[in-house]
C-alpha cells in the first residue's frame, strides 16, 4: 500500500478552510464606529456570532476620531432585543445611562486620532429555532453632525440534535463493546502484562501528560496543543507496537478517560461515543494496513495524525457549540486541527522509536 499517497491526501485535507471578512459601512464623517462582539481575543472565536444558550459575553462599541479636530461626541446604542443587556462599571460609568435595551453614552471630547470605548455584556436567548440574525443600532453626535451605524451579529441555535444524537452514539457504541467484550471473549486475548501496560500507557498519558499541557499550554500559545498531541500519539503507538491486539487503540483512550474522569473530574457519560471514535479510527487502519500494529515508521505517523485529526475536528467544530456554547473563528479552529495533526505525525515517529527499543528490550 502507497502510505505517502495517503499522508498528502491528508495534508491536503488539512489545508482546505474558508475565511470570512466582514466590512462595516461607513458615512465618511470623522467618527468612526467599530463593535466588537464577542469581547474576547480576537481573531480566536468567531466575530459577531454568539450561541443561544451561552453565558454572558463582553462587547465592545469604539468610537474613534479620525479628523484633524479634537470633537465632543454623545451617543445612542439601541442592543437587539434578542439580547439581554448591562452596563459593567466602567472608567465613564458616571457618563453612561441605560434605558431597558437603549444606552446613552456620553463619551466626552475625543481628540484626533484617539477613540473611546464604551462596554457592555449581552446574554444570548435560552433558546432560539432556527440561525437568527439582529442588529446593534448606533447614533453618535459630534459637533452638530450626526453618525448611524449599524452592525450586524448572528445568534444560532446550539446543535443540540448533535447532542441528542451523541448521546444515542454513545450509548449505542458502549453497548456494541460491552456486548463484543461478552460475545467474542475480547478481553481473553488480552494478557495480565497487555492490560497492565495499556493501564499504565493511559495513566500516563491521562494524568501526567495532561497535567503537564494544561501548565504550560499558553506558553506555545496557538502551538500549545503540540504538548499533549505529541506525547499522546507516542504513547498510542507504544501501545499498539506492545500489546498487538484487535482494539488496542479503543481500550487505550477509553481507560484514558476513565482515569480523567476520576482525576480531573471530566464528565465523559455523554461524549463516551466520540472518545471512542478516535481510537476506532486507529483500529480500523491497523485492520486496512494489514494488521500492521505500528510495524512501520509510516504507519504510526499516519495513526498519530489520523488520531490528532480526528479527536481535534471533533472539538472545535462539535463539542465547543454544543456544550461550551462557543463559536470558535473557523480559521483558528482549522489551524488547531492541522496542529494536533503535525502533533499525531511527530508523535507517531517518536512512538515507533521507543517502541521497537521497549520491544527488543522485552524480547
Amino acid at each position: 500500500m502507497n502510505y505517502k499517497l495517503i499522508i498528502f491526501a491528508m495534508i491536503l485535507t488539512l489545508l482546505s478552510s474558508s475565511v470570512a471578512y466582514a466590512s462595516n459601512n461607513s458615512d465618511g464623517t470623522d467618527i468612526d464606529i467599530k463593535v466588537i462582539i464577542p469581547d474576547r481575543k480576537e481573531g480566536v472565536f468567531a466575530s459577531d456570532k454568539l450561541v443561544a444558550g451561552g453565558s454572558i459575553e463582553g462587547a465592545r462599541i469604539v468610537f474613534e476620531n479620525h479628523g484633524a479636530q479634537t470633537t465632543g461626541v454623545t451617543a445612542n446604542i439601541t442592543v437587539p432585543d434578542l439580547l439581554s443587556v448591562s452596563v459593567p462599571t466602567q472608567e465613564m460609568s458616571d457618563r453612561i445611562t441605560q434605558y431597558g435595551n437603549t444606552i446613552t453614552a456620553n463619551p466626552g471630547e475625543i481628540q484626533s486620532g484617539d477613540s473611546v470605548s464604551v462596554r457592555i455584556r449581552v446574554k444570548p436567548p435560552d433558546s432560539i429555532p432556527m440561525k437568527t440574525e439582529a442588529s446593534f443600532h448606533i447614533t453618535a453626535t459630534s459637533d452638530g453632525s450626526m453618525t448611524e451605524y449599524t452592525h450586524h451579529i448572528t445568534i444560532i441555535p446550539p446543535p443540540s440534535w448533535i447532542t441528542y444524537g451523541t448521546i444515542i452514539i454513545s450509548l449505542l457504541l458502549l453497548a456494541i463493546v460491552i456486548l463484543a467484550v461478552r460475545r467474542f471473549g475480547i478481553l481473553e486475548m488480552y494478557t495480565t502484562i497487555d492490560l497492565v501496560t495499556i493501564a499504565l500507557l493511559a495513566a500516563l498519558a491521562g494524568v501526567v501528560f495532561r497535567w503537564f499541557w494544561q501548565t504550560f499550554n499558553d506558553l506555545l500559545g496557538p502551538f500549545g496543543g503540540l504538548l499533549f498531541t505529541i506525547p499522546v500519539s507516542a504513547l498510542m503507538v507504544v501501545a499498539l507496537h506492545l500489546v498487538r491486539k484487535p482494539g488496542t487503540a479503543t481500550l487505550l483512550f477509553l481507560v484514558d478517560q476513565i482515569v480523567c474522569m476520576v482525576v480531573w473530574g471530566s464528565n465523559i457519560t455523554v461524549w463516551v461515543g466520540w472518545y471512542l471514535i478516535e481510537g476506532a479510527v486507529v483500529d480500523a487502519e491497523v485492520v486496512l494496513f494489514r494488521m500492521n500494529y505500528a510495524d512501520t515508521r509510516i504507519a504510526c505517523m499516519i495513526y498519530g495524525m489520523s488520531r490528532g485529526f480526528i479527536s481535534y475536528w471533533i472539538f472545535y467544530f462539535l463539542f465547543a457549540p454544543a456544550a461550551w456554547k462557543i463559536c470558535y473563528a473557523e480559521w483558528y479552529s482549522w489551524l488547531q486541527v492541522g496542529v494536533a495533526a503535525l502533533g499525531g505525525i511527530i508523535g507517531g515517529s517518536i512512538g515507533y522509536d521507543a517502541a521497537r527499543k521497549m520491544r527488543s528490550a522485552v524480547m
